[in-house]
């Protein structure tokens, strides 16, 4: 899946050049739709004061998030790992602008529904307070932040590499290496936060 040599250097672009070329990718109306369909749940939440439906947003979104993190590394990886260089290049290459939206998107979600439901604000006395709600929130915070900067990265290398004229295959090889690893970081962060959580039950 050959392309120019100016497509292989996307990366030296500005920011904003490269985020508008991720979503001309994934698809703008995709990309758009990843990051504001589940943050629209967030809005009615707190448009119609319901902390149950803000409960079952920060619920479902986190369960999304979860699962990207197991099946990345544990089903897709493997599975790129085992076509042709060629191949996995092209489903790289289609794949990956839209993973980083929709991850984006849900773990965005995930976040900011569990801070709204952990400050009370809406008002109607869930109990979402205390010890384990807290510090389960800021690892929350911290893992999306580490996804910004590690997993997210990871994924472009490998998407950028895929697109050059001649990628190279013990580069790609490394990529995801280092992304199976990050990923069940991630995965195993997620787990503690269900434990912390879990504590907040049995606490």
């Amino acid at each position: 899946m050959a392309v120019s040599h100016e497509h292989g250097r996307v990366t030296e672009r500005p920011i904003g050049e490269r985020l508008q070329h991720l979503a001309a990718a994934a698809n703008p109306l995709f990309a758009a739709g990843s990051v504001l369909v589940p943050l629209a749940f967030v809005a009615a939440s707190v448009l119609a004061s319901s902390t149950r439906l803000l409960f079952y947003t920060h619920v479902a979104a986190g369960a999304v998030w979860f699962g990207f993190a197991l099946i990345f590394p544990a089903v897709i990886g493997p599975t790129l790992g085992g076509l042709d260089r060629e191949t996995a290049s092209a489903v790289t290459t289609a794949l990956t602008p839209k993973v980083v939206f929709f991850l984006l998107g849900f773990s965005l979600t995930t976040v900011l529904s569990g801070t709204l439901l952990l400050s009370g604000d809406l008002g109607l006395g869930y109990g979402f307070s205390g010890r384990w709600p807290t510090l389960s929130l800021g690892v929350g915070w911290g893992l999306f932040a580490f996804g910004l900067v590690v997993p997210n990265r990871i994924h472009l290398r490998a998407y950028y590499e895929s697109r050059r004229e001649e990628p190279d295959p013990e580069r790609l090889e490394s990529i995801e290496k280092t992304n199976l690893v990050v990923g069940l970081f991630e995965a195993a962060v997620m787990l503690g936060i269900i434990v912390l959580m879990t504590g907040l039950r049995l606490g």
